[in-house]
């Protein structure tokens, strides 16, 4: 089938293309100059003239925008400065050494102190005759009423150490008491009571870690905003709860049990806790198991002297003497 009219131009033969060489892109140096016009330069000329022998030293140093003077100077201190060096450079192993010695015990003859003395300035004396005081670490010490209003100025030390990262004591042992995990939807309150809860742990003596962040926990619902055939318009509720944990090490059981009871006395808004606490007992408490013991009698509980300490004072006749005439708010039930 032969193609239409309007396209068999696009079907014909294609014609032979001539491929030339690739014309350079640089041109001779003779080609470029020949292309503009001569104009005289006159730094070529003072080339010229100085390459020729023309100019003495003076000339070239003002044509090239120099004070001869200056230029004298420098290049006679610098000729000073290289014979110097070669007067100092070790030629010999046992001299290099000798040298080195020497520097490492003598101080260095560059600083600014030591060219203050070539010059005939006692810098340490003339700041002393001048009352001048070198900074240092020295400072004066004030008179006593000055001391005196400073410290009214200053908060007190319990307010300032607020400002500053709680104290830690270190755990000799490394055996884990009590788990406080804490809980809240603001992490504002968390920080705060966190921060609380290992300050308290410092004064009571116990050896605390973290509070460690522990991963969020979150939570999502969807709830239908009316029936029937509005049900797709739903509304989605999302909340997070976020958490830290705070570890006792080498902890005294009754401490623990005194330190979380301080912090349930001074719970914070919006911030839950929960504790796991483990107790570690002596084999002797195995040879308890399985006794009866009278009400009243404590000789098999670890709290046994604390608690006969206790019934002491309340036997004492100046505590009922001290409790004369009150009543307690408390309901007792049998």
């Amino acid at each position: 089938m032969a193609a239409p009219r309007c396209v068999r131009s696009l079907f014909r033969p294609v014609k032979r293309a001539q491929i030339a060489a690739p014309r350079p892109c640089t041109q001779p140096f003779s080609r470029a100059l020949a292309s503009r016009p001569e104009e005289p330069d006159d730094d070529n000329a003072a080339i010229k003239e100085i390459t020729d022998g023309k100019m003495n030293l003076d000339e070239r140093l003002e044509h090239m925008g120099l004070d001869p003077e200056k230029f004298k100077q420098l290049y006679k201190s610098q000729q000073e400065a290289d014979k110097r060096y070669k007067k100092w450079k070790p030629t010999t192993r046992e001299e290099s050494e000798r040298k080195w010695a020497e520097m490492q015990t003598t101080p260095d003859h560059m600083t600014m102190l030591h060219m203050y003395k070539r010059a005939g300035v006692e810098p340490i004396k003339l700041a002393k005759k001048r009352g001048i005081t070198a900074p240092g670490p020295e400072k004066p010490e004030l008179d006593a009423d000055s001391k005196k209003a400073l410290e009214a100025l200053r908060a007190p030390l319990n307010v300032r150490a607020s400002y500053l990262r709680p104290l830690r004591r270190a755990a000799e042992h490394g055996v884990p008491v009590c788990d406080l995990q804490l809980r809240t939807y603001s992490i504002r309150n968390l920080l705060l009571f966190a921060d609380l809860a290992v300050r308290a742990a410092y004064y009571m003596g116990l050896a605390a870690r973290g509070p460690v962040p522990l991963p969020r926990i979150t939570e999502r619902w969807t709830v239908p905003r009316a029936n029937f055939i509005f049900k797709k318009s739903q509304e989605n509720f999302e909340r997070i709860t976020m958490r830290r944990l705070i570890q006792i090490q080498d902890g005294h059981p009754d401490v623990v049990k005194a330190w979380l009871a301080f912090l349930l006395k001074h719970q914070y808004h919006g911030v839950g806790m929960k504790a796991n606490i483990w107790e570690y007992e002596s084999l002797d408490s195995a040879l308890n198991v399985g006794k009866e013991f009278k009400e009243g009698e404590y000789r098999g509980r670890r709290e046994g002297p604390m608690l006969e300490k206790v019934g002491q004072i309340l036997k004492g006749r100046g505590f009922k003497e001290a409790m004369k005439g009150y009543e307690s708010p408390v309901e007792l039930r049998p």
